[in-house]
């Protein structure tokens, strides 16, 4: 029987953070001492990007960006399960989002003191950083005149105030009418990438109850198992039993 703390959990993590919880995460992601630390709007920009790409990715392996270290910037166990709860519940509301035909996608853009709406550059920069995680796994889209379109917005304010001038999609800051195009052109790159990305998650997530790899050979119980997990084939994909 599942236990009330697993069962608590399980529904915590489907809750929608409140703006409090927002305020909470993003203070949190703040404090992190490393140059390379997300803050909350690059956050939300990896998230996307991680969510609506060609593959899955596990915590284990991109949890370390967020905080720009190897090493957890926690000094409790209790202060770790608090950003992960948050960061965890912001994902999957995310993902409800994008999968959801009734919702529309909002990047969660933070505006500058002193200004009147969000640069953008941050969300943008965090989504090229998912994208990088599984460079190989994007390359159809950069290959592809028609499907590389779709990230012109992202590019475009990842790039905004790149050293390298040639990078840059304009030598002088755009008006508000351009930026807030760009911005919207954030919401739709996102659902367009994770619509057409939908099919290759799902093939991926699909168990091989043969236990046969993408090769034809047969997998080891003790080899990776093919699905992406990163955990081996015994304890993944091998452990299903069909009644």
């Amino acid at each position: 029987m599942e236990s009330q703390i697993h069962r608590r959990s399980r529904l915590a993590l489907d809750q929608s953070l409140t703006d409090a919880e927002y305020d909470r995460l993003a203070a949190i992601l703040d404090r992190f001492p490393e140059e390379d630390a997300m803050d909350a709007e690059e956050m939300d920009g990896f998230f996307a990007a991680l969510i609506c790409g060609p593959v899955t990715i596990p915590p284990s392996v991109y949890l370390g960006d967020i905080w720009g270290s190897e090493e957890t910037p926690f000094s409790t166990a209790g202060d770790f399960e608090e950003f992960l709860n948050l960061a965890m519940r912001h994902w999957n509301f995310m993902a409800r989002v994008l999968s959801s035909r009734d919702l529309t996608f909002l990047p969660w853009l933070l505006v500058e003191e002193g200004e009147e709406i969000p640069r953008g550059n941050r969300w943008a920069q965090g989504f090229l950083r998912g994208v990088g995680l599984c460079r190989e796994a994007w390359e159809e889209i950069f290959e592809n005149e028609d499907k590389f379109a779709i990230l012109l917005p992202v590019l475009a304010l990842a790039h905004e105030n790149d050293p390298d001038l040639e990078m840059r999609s304009w030598t002088t800051p755009p008006d508000r009418k351009l930026r807030e195009q760009l911005l919207a052109g954030l919401s739709v790159a996102t659902q367009k990438l994770d619509d057409y990305f939908r099919s290759c998650r799902m093939r991926e997530a699909r168990p091989q109850p043969t236990g046969l790899g993408a090769s034809g050979r047969k997998i080891g119980r003790n080899d990776p198992c093919s699905c992406g997990s990163g955990k081996k084939y015994k304890r993944c994909c091998g452990s299903v039993t069909v009644h």
